[in-house]
């Protein structure tokens, strides 16, 4: 016995609607096309569903017990239809982030927060790591989207650049290099400076700028998180160049004081991803905002 899952609509709305005219109308269809599915579907079944009184239609018991189960079906077909919504919507998912400190401790909170507002069904779950560590969890697909710093090329990862600013010096307030509104290689000699790590790749770019203006820092505190490094420069314990997110974050709050530096030292803004699969709409909702977010920042 084969079913028209046509047949099982006109007979499920003539049982709600008590009415072929109103089961027509629910289903955007006329009158007899209602009728002709009804009479159909009774053929295939090989019995009644209906009493015909007076233009009328009245279920019988076989009918009842049938539309119990149809109901059931149907029920069930438009769980499963609101769940495709969903996920078409990107809703009921978890967006696993992988981030450099520079931007999840400054900018990526408020970011997430907002997005989590604008889409209640969607999880976030964001860990901060070293720019090459996220590399290798994006390559092997541990989380949606990484945001970091990092030239390094891998072939399981797309690498696409949100946003380009140049490194800025952050001295604590009063120190004697604010006298300048310019800060170049030499105004550092001698000067204590707090460096980020030795993995970091604009660590090495400035260690670079220095040794090629043959300046000579004095080192004893380095850190894997710029904001430490911006903590320990407001209260004091040395100088520092770092990337602007994190560096207009603590002068907002008051911590410290910036200056450009020169030469220019590019620090970019990178999302990772997945070469292995498509990006999704809820992975590229997010990275839109992340991106409108620099721009806006670093405008």
């Amino acid at each position: 016995m084969r079913l028209n899952h046509r047949q099982l609509e006109a007979f499920r709305a003539v049982i709600d609607t008590g009415s072929v005219t109103e089961a027509a109308s629910r289903l955007h269809i006329t009158q007899p096309s209602a009728s002709r599915l009804i009479a159909d579907l009774e053929e295939t079944i090989g019995y009644a569903l209906f009493l015909r009184r007076k233009k009328r239609l009245l279920p019988t018991a076989e009918a009842i017990a049938l539309y119990e189960e149809v109901d059931r079906s149907f029920i069930g077909l438009g769980a499963i239809a609101e769940a495709a919504k969903n996920i078409g919507n990107y809703s009921r998912s978890t967006l696993h982030i992988a981030a450099m400190p520079a931007l999840g401790l400054t900018l990526l909170p408020d970011l997430i927060s907002k997005y989590c507002k604008d889409n209640p069904d969607v999880s976030v779950n964001i860990k901060i790591q070293s720019s090459p560590r996220i590399l290798q969890r994006v390559a092997s697909q541990q989380f949606d989207i990484g945001l970091a710093e990092t030239e390094l090329k891998h072939p399981s990862v797309i690498s696409r650049t949100l946003n380009v600013a140049p490194l800025v010096a952050i001295l604590p307030s009063a120190h004697p290099l604010l006298a300048k509104q310019v800060l170049e290689p030499s105004d550092f000699e001698d000067q204590q400076f707090i460096s980020l790590g030795s993995d970091y790749m604009s660590r090495q770019k400035i260690d670079a700028a220095f040794q090629a203006h043959n300046v000579t820092r004095k080192f004893n505190i380095d850190s894997q998180f710029s904001m430490v490094v911006g903590k320990l420069v407001s209260i004091g314990a040395g100088v520092s160049i770092i990337d602007y997110v994190t560096a207009k974050s603590l002068l907002d709050s008051g911590l410290v004081e910036t200056r450009p530096f020169l030469p220019e030292i590019p620090f970019s803004f990178r999302a990772l991803l997945s070469a292995q699969r498509p990006v999704s709409p809820l992975v590229q909702s997010f990275l839109d905002i992340t991106k409108d977010a620099l721009d806006r920042l670093i405008a």
